[in-house]
This record gives structure tokens, C-alpha cells and sequence, in this order.
């Protein structure tokens, strides 16, 4: 119990340029972000995070492993690393992120299965449902700025589902940049870029039912965008911050702790796996579906292993089948070349992973049967692809 209550759960947001810590413990009621004094609760800490993209690029695990442990030694009082949980957001998941990320985290003595990873998407998914529920009674949308570019999406709810179906969609972008001021004095600029996020909150609205709108970042202002204010902030909720991406990491982490729990939806987003994988199994003499990885989770957290021992079987079949419906598809692991050996005297270890959120490696590995016969050595293996 004790260590449980020291557990730490971290949400550590990296962006193009910045990193941004927002932290719990089992004691808090609520997450905090690190504020720019080292205090929490001010949620303004940013800090300069261009390092972990070389690092993760160049694959320099003792450069990321230093630049996450000042991170969060900044940040959280008195981290203790083996007892920490940690979800890392990313605008968007690429291998060299999810492959040098936990290793450097290991380094500093995490448990490798208590490190997670998810989109920019995932952490504003989080965030909305963990708010009241008047705030997303309807569509939400978010408003963010990059690159020179006003970007729109919105999360909608499916709710004739069981369980309600979460998207989120790009709905609108709006280049804002020097090519698009051409040569406009200031005051002309303001009223043009006032036209312009107008029009793309036009875009983000019609035929949506939009309740709450979250601007992340400091660039869209009144003083510039009244008349877009005025139409955004009307009959809706506005909330305007820096924090929203790093702190639905945080809710992530700890829905991941049992921390929290969800409400009764599935969120469908790029990284997670659309279909349940099952095998149909004689278990204590009674046939049954047994679960080898679940719907809606994201892939590269998608594991499962077992032993089993084949009854007459030359072949493994997985099933698959879509968690919006649809007909089950069967899968067949073929064990060719199948040691000689009597019935029910021979045990394979399977492993089940996802390279992609469509892409399953399927693994069976001879084990022998205890002392009377020794493992072949054998491997079969196949890739099943998710439509």
C-alpha cells in the first residue's frame, strides 16, 4: 500500500519546441502542470525540447535518457523512477519514437510496462472526457496553430453506438503566414486574419453541433479577432491554454493505474486497433472464445502471449473481427513440418504483437513437453493484415 501511494504519474508532452510536465500521485485529486518558477499548479512550464527529436533520430539513448530526466527533475518533486508511470505525447507516433523513448526511460529505471505513448489526437480525447459532461455534450472542437497555420478539428461522439464511437477529424486549416500577409500593414493584417479564422471557424461548425472550442497556445488573441470571438465564444464554451495535450496524457496515465475511470466510450483513433482478435479454445474441458488482444487499444501496447498444447492440430486459427460489427474472419497459422511426437505432448508458446494499427505478427514456438521431449526448435510465424 505504501508504495502504491508514492506511485508517481507523469504526462510529458514534447513539441516542435517545447516540453511541458503535468503530474499526479495517488493522493491529488486532480493532475498539475509544472509552473515557470519549478511550482506546480502555475501550468506555464515549457522548456526548450528541440534535443529529443536529434536524440530520437540519431537513436543517442544516453543524450534522451539526460534530456527526460532533467525534464522531469525540474518538474516533479522527488521522482523515483521504479515507481513511476509515464505516458509520452507526440503530435504524431513515428517507430523511432516509440522504439527510443522507453528504452531511454529504462535507462533511468522505469518499468518498461509502465511507459506509454500516444498522439497529440489520443491527449486531446482524453482531456475532453475527463472534464463535465455539459462540456461535451456535443461536438468539441480545437483550435491550434502551427507553422504558420490555423487548424480546426473537432471530436464527435457517436452515441447510437453501444459503446458511443469517439472520432477526431481534421476539419479546416488557414495559412496565416508571411505569404498570405503580402506586404499588409498591421492593422490590415489584423482585420485580414480576422477573415480568415472566421471563415475557418465557419468550416469547423456548419452542420456540427459544437459545445466547447479549446485554442491551445497563445496565438489566436480578441485584439486582433474580435468579430471571430464574438462568433466563437457565442452559445459555446472558450477555453484558451497551453496545457491540454500534456494533461490528457496525465488522465491517460492514470486511467492506465486505475486511477480514473472512463466513461462508456471507444475511441477510434489512427494508432488504435479496430478488431478483436480471438481463439476459440478447449479450456478445463469446455470450449470457449479466448481474448488474445481487445479492440480499441493502442497498437503498440498490443501484446498478448500463452502457452497451449494442440489436440490433433496442425494449425492455429485467430479470428478476427471488426468491434463496429461485422462478419469474423479466421486466420490460419499453418504448423508445417510439425515434430512427430504423440498427441497432446508437445506445447507451443504463442506471441501475438502489432507492427501497425492493420498489421499482426503471429508467433508459435515448439517448447517440447517437459523432460520427455526436448524442443525441436521449430518457429512458425505469419503476418495477418486488418482491413
Amino acid at each position: 500500500m505504501a508504495q502504491a501511494e508514492q506511485e508517481m504519474i507523469i504526462g510529458l508532452q514534447f513539441g516542435n519546441d517545447c516540453a511541458q510536465v503535468t503530474w499526479c500521485s495517488r493522493s491529488m485529486k486532480e493532475p498539475v502542470t509544472a509552473g515557470s518558477d519549478g511550482a506546480a499548479g502555475q501550468e506555464q512550464y515549457e522548456v526548450p525540447a528541440r534535443v529529443w527529436e536529434s536524440a530520437c533520430g540519431r537513436g543517442d539513448r544516453s543524450v534522451l535518457s539526460a534530456f527526460l530526466d532533467s525534464c522531469i527533475r525540474d518538474c516533479v518533486p522527488d521522482p523515483l523512477y521504479e515507481q513511476m508511470r509515464i505516458m509520452i505525447t507526440l503530435p504524431q507516433l513515428e517507430e523511432a519514437f516509440w522504439e527510443s523513448i522507453p528504452g531511454a526511460l529504462t535507462d533511468l529505471g522505469c518499468q518498461r510496462r509502465h511507459i506509454y505513448l500516444q498522439d497529440y489526437q489520443s491527449g486531446f480525447y482524453y482531456y475532453t472526457v475527463n472534464k463535465k459532461k455539459e462540456l461535451w455534450s456535443g461536438d468539441v472542437a480545437l483550435l491550434e496553430f502551427k507553422d504558420g497555420t490555423m487548424i480546426g478539428s473537432v471530436l464527435h461522439i457517436d452515441r447510437t453506438k453501444t459503446p458511443a464511437l469517439v472520432t477526431v477529424e481534421e476539419a479546416a486549416r488557414s495559412k496565416v503566414d508571411e505569404s498570405m500577409r503580402a506586404g499588409r500593414d498591421d492593422e490590415a493584417w489584423d482585420k485580414e486574419r480576422d477573415r480568415l479564422f472566421f471563415e475557418l471557424l465557419k468550416k469547423v461548425f456548419e452542420r456540427r453541433n459544437v459545445v466547447t472550442c479549446y485554442l491551445m497556445g497563445d496565438y489566436y488573441d480578441r485584439s486582433w479577432a474580435p468579430r471571430s470571438f464574438q462568433y466563437l465564444c457565442f452559445r459555446r464554451h472558450a477555453f484558451q491554454g497551453k496545457n491540454l495535450f500534456s494533461k490528457g496524457a496525465c488522465y491517460a496515465c492514470m486511467e492506465r493505474a486505475g486511477m480514473l475511470r472512463m466513461p462508456d466510450l471507444l475511441y477510434l483513433g489512427k494508432d488504435v486497433i479496430s478488431q478483436n482478435l480471438n481463439m476459440v479454445l478447449r479450456v478445463r474441458g469446455k470450449e470457449t472464445v479466448y481474448p488474445l488482444i481487445s479492440a480499441g487499444i493502442n497498437w503498440y501496447e498490443a501484446h498478448h502471449e500463452c502457452d497451449l498444447i494442440p489436440d490433433g492440430e496442425t494449425n492455429l486459427t485467430i479470428q478476427s473481427k471488426p468491434m463496429r460489427g461485422g462478419a469474423v474472419t479466421d486466420h490460419i497459422l499453418r504448423l508445417v513440418h510439425f515434430p512427430d511426437r504423440p498427441n497432446r505432448a508437445t506445447r507451443l508458446h504463442l506471441s501475438v504483437y502489432f507492427t501497425s494499427p492493420v498489421c499482426c505478427e503471429v508467433e508459435a514456438e515448439d517448447l517440447g513437453f517437459g523432460g520427455l521431449y526436448r524442443t525441436s526448435g521449430k518457429r512458425w510465424r505469419r503476418k495477418i493484415y486488418l482491413e
